[in-house]
C-alpha cells in the first residue's frame, strides 16, 4: 500500500461486493428515498486504489474503508439514503487516516451532512442542501466546507448526461460525472497555466454488480489545489454520493 494521499492524483474507489446481498436483486428504479431490503442490507466496505486518468488500471491500494456495525438496527429499518453512518479507514500500517460520521436527518427538514476527520483532526463536512436540484437542471449537488466552515468545493452533476439516460433500465450503463468546482479565491487555489479542476465519476461496474447487487465504483480526479485534507473530504464525498443515491437500489 502507499503512504498517505499527498502524491495521489487519480484514485479508484471500489465497493466490495457482499454475496449475501445477491438474495434480493435490486430493482433498477432510481429513487432518493429507497426501500429497506431486509435482510440483505449489510455494512459496506470500500477499497481505495491509485489509478490512471481513465480509471482503467488499478494501482497500489491506499486504504480500506469500513462502515462500522453500531447502527445495525437503523440499517435494517431505515431507507439507505437516510440512515446514520460511522465510517473508518485503515492503511497498511493499521493507522486510521480518515473517519466520518453522518447522523440521521429528518427528510425535508434537516440538512443531510457528513462530518470528516483526517489524522484525528476535524477536516470539514459535506452537505446536501434541502432543495430540488432538478429545477436547477442538475441531477445532484453537494457542498464541501473546511474546518473553519468556509465553502471550498461545490460538487455538481448535470442532468443531461448519457449515464442518466440509461439510468432507469440498466442502472447506469454509462458513467455519471460529478464536477468538482473550487470555490476558494483564485489566489488560494495555486492556479497555474496547467491547472485542472477535478471530478468524481460513477463508473460502470459490470453487469452482475449493476443488476444483482448495490456495489458501485467511483473514479476520483483530485483538483490540482487539493491538500491531503481536501482529498480526504472528496473521498468521503464519493461515499456520501453512494449512500444518497446509488445505495437505494
Amino acid at each position: 500500500m502507499t503512504e498517505g494521499l499527498q502524491f495521489v492524483k487519480f484514485a479508484l474507489l471500489q465497493q466490495e461486493n457482499d454475496p449475501l446481498e445477491y438474495c434480493v436483486c435490486t430493482l433498477p428504479i432510481p429513487s432518493n428515498i429507497g426501500i429497506p431490503l431486509f435482510p440483505c442490507e449489510l455494512p459496506n466496505n470500500f477499497r481505495l486504489f491509485q489509478s490512471n486518468e481513465t480509471f482503467s488500471q488499478i494501482g497500489m491500494k491506499i486504504m480500506d474503508i469500513e462502515e462500522e456495525e453500531n447502527h445495525k438496527f437503523m440499517r435494517t429499518i431505515c431507507c439507505p439514503s437516510f440512515r446514520p453512518l460511522s465510517i473508518t479507514s485503515r492503511d497498511f500500517y493499521n493507522n486510521i487516516p480518515i473517519q466520518a460520521e453522518r447522523k440521521f436527518a429528518i427528510p425535508f427538514i434537516q440538512k443531510n451532512e457528513m462530518k470528516v476527520k483526517y489524522e484525528g483532526e476535524y477536516a470539514g463536512k459535506i452537505v446536501q442542501e434541502q432543495c430540488c436540484t432538478f429545477m436547477k437542471g442538475m441531477f445532484h449537488q453537494l457542498f464541501i466546507y473546511d474546518s473553519n466552515e468556509y465553502l471550498i468545493y461545490e460538487i455538481t452533476a448535470n442532468i443531461n448526461q448519457k449515464g442518466l439516460i440509461c439510468f432507469l433500465p440498466f442502472q447506469s450503463c454509462k458513467s455519471i460525472i460529478y464536477s468538482i468546482i473550487d470555490k476558494r479565491p483564485a489566489e488560494e487555489q495555486l492556479i497555474n497555466e496547467n491547472y485542472t479542476n477535478g471530478q468524481i465519476e460513477h463508473l460502470f461496474y459490470g453487469w452482475s454488480n449493476e443488476f444483482c447487487s448495490k456495489a458501485d465504483q467511483y473514479g476520483i480526479k483530485f483538483p490540482d489545489s487539493a491538500s491531503e485534507k481536501d482529498k480526504a473530504l472528496l473521498i468521503m464525498c464519493s461515499i456520501f454520493i453512494d449512500y444518497l443515491w446509488f445505495e437505494n437500489f
